[in-house]
C-alpha cells in the first residue's frame, strides 16, 4: 500500500501557491470602503483570511485522502486533493469575496444578496462535487486497469518461474527414464546421453546433471572397488561436512560435463541435512523434490543454489505405496542449480515493469532469498531504498515439494506508465464547466463565448474525423493494391465487383473493367463447381471457409488455387446487399514442389529397400561357403573321422577349396564394383582376338553347363574382326558373367554364343542365347541397378549376390560399347554385348570357318617346373615377416617344404633389427646379407611393410624384396614399388604362384642372369 508524502510540508507549499495568486489579485477593489479610500489593513485582513480557508481546507483534504479513502497511485492521489482542497475552500472564498464586493454597494443592492451569493455559492458546490466525483470515478477505473495489468504481469512471472521448473523436471524424467530403461547405466552411455542432452544447454541454470547412488556401511568398499573399475581410479568419497552422523551414503557417481563439476564427483549428499531430507521425501513421495537453500560445492562464485532429485525405480516392481518405493528404489537422478541462472532474465516476461523476489519458504525473510531481480534500475541507491511501489503481490507456489514464495511489485517503469489523461480532462472540464456557470450568474454576455468555444470544439473534431478517415481509406487503398494475393469483392451470385492487381493476373485480364461482373463459377472447372459454390454460400451465411481448386484464365492457363472467402456486411440495410470478400493465391508451385519432395523420398525409400535387400543377399551368399567350409574343417579334425578313406579326405578338402574359391570370387566381384562406382578401374587396350576369347569362355563354363545337362556352343554368322583393340581379361569377365547367368537360369534347352559384326551401326556383337526362364518388363527395368536382382525374395531358386550383371554393364560401357536384354516369360533371354570398332584393315577379317581354330596355350611353365622339381627353392635362405601365427605356419610349411631354410620374425621393426649389424633399427646393415630374399606382410603391427621396405632402401640395402599383401587392386601394388619391394605375391596364398615368384632370385637363377 503506498504511503503518502509528509502532511505538513505538502500544505505549506500549497499555501505558499496560493498567496503568490493573491499577491497578483486586483484587491484594491476589495478595500474601498464607502468613503472610497483604501485601507492597506483591510487588504491583508482578507489574505490572512484566505490563507486560513485554503489552509484547513488542504489539512481536511489531505486527511481524508490519506485515512479514510482507498489509496490510490500518486497521481490520482495529488488529483483528489487538490479537488477536495477547491470543493472546501472554494465557497467560502466565493462568499468572502460576494461579501466584500457588495460591501460597496450594499446601500442600493441590499436585496440581491440572496439572488447573487446563494447562487454563486451553490453553482461551486455541486459543480466541484461532480467534478470530485466524476474524477474519482475515472482515476479508480484507471487504478483498477492498472491492478488488472499488474495482476497480469503478475500471474506470467508466477507462470515463467513455475515453467522454468518445469524444464528441470523433464530433464530429469527424461534421464531417470534412461536408468530405468537399463539394468545399469555405464559412464560412457551416461556421457554419451549428457552429448546428446547437454544440461547446460538445455537447461539454463543448470551445472550438470548425474545420479546418486544409497551405500550402506557394508557396501562400501564393494563399491569403491566397482567404481575404481567402472568410474576411474581417483573416484573417491567426499563429505559436505567432516562428520556424518548417518550411516548410509549419498554418493554421486555420475555427473556431467565433470569438468565443471568435478568437486561434486563422488560427494556424499547425505551427509549434510538439506540435502539428506530432499532425497529421502523425494524416495517416499515418487515425485521430483528440491532441497533446501544450499551453496553447491562446485559453485566458486557462491550462488544461492538448490538440487532437484529425482527417485529412479526398478521396473518390474509396484511403487504404489511409501514401503513399495522403498523396496523398488534404485537410486536419483539429480540436478545441481544456481537460482540467479535458472530465474536469469525471467524479468523479461514483465517487459521490464515489474521486480521479483524468490523466497524458499512462505516467509519473506532476507536469509530465505533465492534470487532478485529489478526491471528498474535507480541511479541513487537510496532513492530505491525509500522507493514504494503502488503493487505488491505475493504467491506461494509448491515447487519440488517446497514452498517458495514469489513476491512481485510494481517498479517505476510500471507506475509512471499509469495513464490518469481522462482524469486531468474530467478535472479541467468539470472545473471550467463550474467556473463558466459561476460567471453567467455574474456576465450573461459569457454564454456567447461559451458557444463559440463549442462550436469551434466541435468543428476541430469533425475536421479530425475526416482526416483519419481519409487516411484510413488512403492505407486500405494502399494495402488492397499492392498484397500479393488475388483480393475479389462477388456479390451473393459470385459475381466479380471488384479486384486488385494480384487478382487481374489471376484472371488474366488486362483491365478490371474486362472481369467486372464476370462469374467466378465459369472460370472453375465443372467437376469443381459444386466445391466451390458450397464454400461460397458458407461465406454468405457468415463463416469463413476456404477451398482448392482450378481455375481456368481468360488466355487459358489453368492453375490450382487456394481460395479463402469472408462476408463482408451484413443483411441488406440502407440498400447495400451482402457482399463475399475472396483471397486467391495460385498454389500451383508449391502443390509441385511437395508432389516432387514426395517423389524423391520414395524413391529413396525403394532405393534403402533394394540395399537393404541386397545386404541380405550378400549375407547369406557370404554364409552359404563358410558354412561348408567350416563344416567340413570340423569334419576333418574331429577323431572319429581320423580313419576316413583317402579319397573322402580329398573330398573333404576340394569341397573347402571350392567353396574358398567362391567366396574369393564374391570377394573379387565386390572389389570390382568398389572400384568401378568410385572411377579407379583401369584398363588395358591389347590387340585382342574375339573367338578365342568366346572359345576359352565356353572351356571354362563346360563343366557348370554339363552338370546341368545343358548344351553350351558358340557359332560366328558373319565374318568379324581377327583383332580388335581391347581388354582380353576383362572382356572375358564380362562373357563368363553372362553365360554362367544364362547356365543358371536355364533348366532345360541350351546356351549359344552368337558373334556377328554389323557392318552399319560399325559394332560387334555378342549375343548370349538361353532357354531358360526369363523376364517380365518389371523384371528388366530394375535388372541393372546397383542394389538389385531380377528376383529379391529370400526364397528366390537360383541364389548369387546379384553384381554380375552390374559389374558387366559397367565394364562394357568402360570398353566402348554397352549390353542390352530381352527377355519373354518362359522362352528364354538374349544378352547382347555390343563393341565400336570401326577402321578395319582388309587384311584384319575373320571368316566363320576359320574362327576358334588357333589352339591357345597357357604358360604353365611354372606348374611343371614345380612338379618336376620337388624342392624348387633348395638352398635359398628366406627371411619371413608376418605377424598372423596361422599364415606364418602356413607360408613357412610351404617354404620349407619347398627346400628353403625360413626364419621367421612378427613386424617390420623385428625385420630391420635382424637385418643390423647391432640389432637396432637404427644400425648399420650387415655385411654380407645373410638371407638370399626378404618376404614381407604389408600390413603389421608397430612397423608395416611398406616402411620396413623403404628404411632398408634408405640404408643401402640392394637384396630382393617381396611384398605379400591381400590388397588386390592396381593402387596397392604400385604403393608396394614405390616403397622399394621388388616383386609381390598376393594372398590367399597360391603356392605355386609364391614358390615360382621366389624362385626367379634363387642364388643360381640369379647368377644366371648376371652372367
Amino acid at each position: 500500500m503506498r504511503k503518502s508524502a509528509p502532511l505538513v510540508p505538502r500544505v505549506v507549499s500549497d499555501i505558499a501557491g496560493v498567496v503568490g495568486l493573491l499577491c497578483r489579485f486586483p484587491f484594491d477593489q476589495l478595500a474601498i470602503g464607502a468613503t472610497g479610500d483604501m485601507h492597506f489593513s483591510k487588504i491583508l485582513l482578507r489574505i490572512f483570511e484566505l490563507v486560513v480557508i485554503v489552509f484547513a481546507a488542504r489539512w481536511v483534504a489531505t486527511f481524508l485522502v490519506s485515512y479514510s479513502i482507498v489509496k490510490l497511485p500518486e497521481l490520482p492521489t495529488q488529483i483528489l486533493e487538490h479537488s477536495l482542497t477547491a470543493l472546501l475552500a472554494g465557497p467560502f472564498i466565493v462568499y468572502r469575496c460576494v461579501a466584500v464586493w457588495m460591501e460597496k454597494s450594499l446601500k442600493e443592492m441590499r436585496n440581491a444578496r440572496r439572488e447573487v451569493v446563494w447562487p454563486v455559492v451553490m453553482i461551486f458546490v455541486v459543480g466541484l462535487m461532480m467534478t470530485t466525483s466524476i474524477s474519482t470515478w475515472i482515476a479508480y477505473d484507471h487504478y483498477v486497469d492498472s491492478e488488472v495489468a499488474f495482476d497480469d504481469l503478475a500471474e506470467r512471472l508466477k507462470t515463467e518461474v513455475v515453467r522454468r521448473m518445469k524444464v528441470f523436471e523433464h530433464g530429469l524424467k527424461s534421464l531417470r527414464g534412461l536408468h530405468e530403461a537399463c539394468e545399469e547405466v555405464s559412464l560412457a552411455e551416461f556421457r554419451d546421453y549428457c552429448q546428446v542432452v547437454d544440461p547446460v544447454l538445455n537447461f539454463h541454470g543448470a551445472m550438470g546433471q548425474g545420479f546418486i547412488r544409497r551405500i550402506s556401511h557394508d557396501e562400501r568398499d564393494s563399491f569403491l572397488e566397482w567404481a575404481h573399475q567402472n568410474l576411474g581410479e581417483d573416484f573417491t568419497i567426499s563429505s559436505v561436512k567432516k562428520e556424518s552422523p548417518y550411516d548410509d551414503q549419498l554418493v554421486i557417481c555420475h555427473i556431467e560435463p565433470l569438468a565443471r563439476n568435478r568437486a561434486a564427483w563422488g560427494l556424499d549428499i547425505g551427509s549434510e541435512t538439506n540435502r539428506r531430507q530432499a532425497a529421502e521425501e523425494s524416495i517416499a513421495t515418487g515425485k521430483p523434490t528440491i532441497s533446501a537453500k544450499i551453496d553447491l560445492v562446485q559453485d566458486e562464485l557462491h550462488q544461492n543454489g538448490f538440487l532437484y532429485l529425482l527417485p529412479t525405480y526398478r521396473i518390474d516392481m509396484p511403487r504404489n505405496t511409501p514401503s513399495q518405493r522403498e523396496a523398488a528404489f534404485n537410486g536419483w537422478v539429480y540436478m545441481p542449480i544456481t537460482a540467479e541462472l535458472a530465474l536469469d532474465g525471467i524479468i523479461q516476461a514483465s517487459d521490464g515493469m515489474l521486480d521479483v523476489e524468490v523466497y524458499d519458504d512462505t516467509a519473506i525473510a532476507p536469509d530465505a532469498r533465492l534470487f532478485r531481480a529489478n526491471g528498474y534500475r535507480f541511479a541513487n541507491p537510496e532513492e530505491a531504498e525509500h522507493y514504494v511501489p503502488h503493487f505488491v503481490k505475493s504467491y506461494t507456489l509448491d515447487v519440488g515439494g517446497r514452498q517458495w514464495t514469489v513476491k512481485v511489485s510494481s517498479n517505476r517503469n510500471f507506475d509512471l506508465e499509469g495513464d490518469y489523461f481522462q482524469t486531468y480532462v474530467a478535472l479541467t472540464a468539470g472545473g471550467l464547466l463550474t467556473f463558466f456557470l459561476a460567471v453567467m450568474v455574474w456576465n450573461m454576455s459569457s454564454s456567447r463565448r461559451q458557444a463559440i468555444l463549442m462550436a469551434e470544439s466541435m468543428t476541430l473534431d469533425l475536421k479530425k474525423a475526416k482526416e483519419q478517415a481519409e487516411d484510413n481509406l488512403h492505407r486500405f487503398t494502399t494495402i488492397f493494391d499492392n498484397v500479393p494475393v488475388g483480393v475479389n469483392l462477388l456479390d451473393v451470385n459470385g459475381r466479380v465487383l471488384k479486384t486488385n492487381p494480384a487478382g487481374l493476373n489471376l484472371w488474366e485480364a488486362y483491365s478490371e473493367r474486362q472481369i467486372l461482373n464476370q462469374s467466378l463459377i465459369g472460370q472453375i472447372p465443372e467437376d469443381q463447381h459444386e466445391r466451390v459454390i458450397q464454400s461460397l454460400e458458407l461465406a454468405a451465411g457468415g463463416k469463413t471457409t476456404s477451398a482448392e481448386f482450378q481455375m481456368i484464365g481468360f488466355r487459358g492457363t489453368v492453375c490450382l488455387v487456394e481460395m479463402h472467402a469472408v462476408r463482408v456486411g451484413t443483411a441488406k440495410y440502407l440498400g447495400c446487399p451482402i457482399q463475399i470478400l475472396i483471397a486467391l493465391r495460385d498454389i500451383t508451385d508449391q502443390r509441385r514442389a511437395e508432389n516432387d519432395l514426395r517423389e524423391a523420398h520414395d524413391k529413396a525409400e525403394a532405393a534403402n529397400q533394394s540395399k537393404s535387400e541386397f545386404l541380405a543377399n550378400m549375407s547369406h551368399e557370404i554364409r552359404t561357403p563358410m558354412t561348408a567350409i567350416l563344416g567340413y574343417a570340423d569334419l576333418l579334425a574331429e577323431q572319429a573321422h581320423r580313419d576316413v578313406p583317402v579319397k573322402d579326405r580329398l573330398e573333404y578338402i576340394n569341397t573347402i577349396r571350392r567353396n574358398g574359391e567362391h567366396l574369393l570370387m564374391i570377394i573379387n566381384d565386390i572389389l570390382d564394383l568398389s572400384k568401378i562406382e568410385a572411377g579407379k578401374m583401369t584398363l588395358e587396350t591389347v590387340p585382342t582376338r574375339v573367338d578365342l576369347v568366346i572359345r576359352e569362355v565356353l572351356d571354362l563354363m563346360q563343366v557348370k553347363a554339363s552338370a546341368k545337362g545343358l548344351d553350351v556352343d558358340a557359332t560366328i554368322e558373319t565374318k568379324i574382326p581377327k583383332l580388335i583393340p581391347s581388354d582380353p581379361i576383362r572382356l572375358r569377365q564380362v562373357m563368363v558373367n553372362l553365360v554362367g547367368n544364362a547356365i543358371k537360369f536355364t533348366e532345360i534347352g541350351r546356351v549359344r554364343v552368337r558373334v556377328r559384326y554389323d557392318q552399319e551401326d560399325k559394332q560387334l556383337k555378342m549375343l548370349v542365347v538361353d532357354t531358360g526362364i526369363g523376364m517380365t518388363k518389371q523384371q528388366l527395368e530394375r535388372l541393372f541397378q546397383a542394389f538389385a536382382q531380377a528376383d529379391n525374395s529370400m526364397a528366390r531358386r537360383f541364389g548369387g549376390t546379384g553384381l554380375g550383371l552390374r559389374i558387366s554393364k559397367r565394364l562394357a560401357e568402360m570398353l566402348g560399347g554397352d549390353i542390352t536384354v530381352t527377355s519373354e516369360i518362359g522362352s528364354g533371354s538374349v544378352f547382347c554385348v555390343s563393341l565400336k570398332v570401326d577402321n578395319i584393315h582388309d587384311s584384319n577379317w575373320l571368316d566363320p570357318a576359320d574362327a576358334m581354330t588357333v589352339t591357345v596355350e597357357t604358360d604353365k611353365s611354372e606348374e611343371k617346373s614345380f612338379k618336376a622339381d620337388s624342392q624348387p627353392l633348395q638352398g635359398m635362405k628366406i627371411i619371413l615377416a608376418e605377424d598372423g601365427p596361422d599364415n606364418v605356419r602356413l607360408i613357412s610349411f610351404f617354404l620349407r617344404k619347398a627346400g628353403a631354410e625360413v626364419t621367421t620374425v612378427e613386424n617390420g621393426r623385428l625385420l630391420v633389427e635382424k637385418l643390423t649389424q647391432d640389432g637396432t633399427v637404427d644400425g648399420e646393415l650387415m655385411d654380407p646379407i645373410p638371407y638370399d630374399v626378404v618376404l614381407s606382410d604389408m600390413q603389421m603391427p608397430e612397423m608395416d611393410g611398406y616402411e620396413a621396405a623403404q628404411l632398408l632402401r634408405s640404408k643401402g640395402a640392394g637384396f630382393p624384396i617381396v611384398a605379400l599383401t591381400a590388397h588386390a587392386m592396381s593402387g596397392d601394388v604400385i604403393k608396394c614399388m614405390d616403397s622399394g619391394c621388388t616383386a609381390y605375391a598376393t594372398k590367399p596364398i597360391d603356392r605355386a604362384r609364391l614358390i615360382g615368384v621366389l624362385q626367379r632370385f634363387h642364388p643360381h637363377a640369379m647368377a644366371a642372369a648376371v652372367i
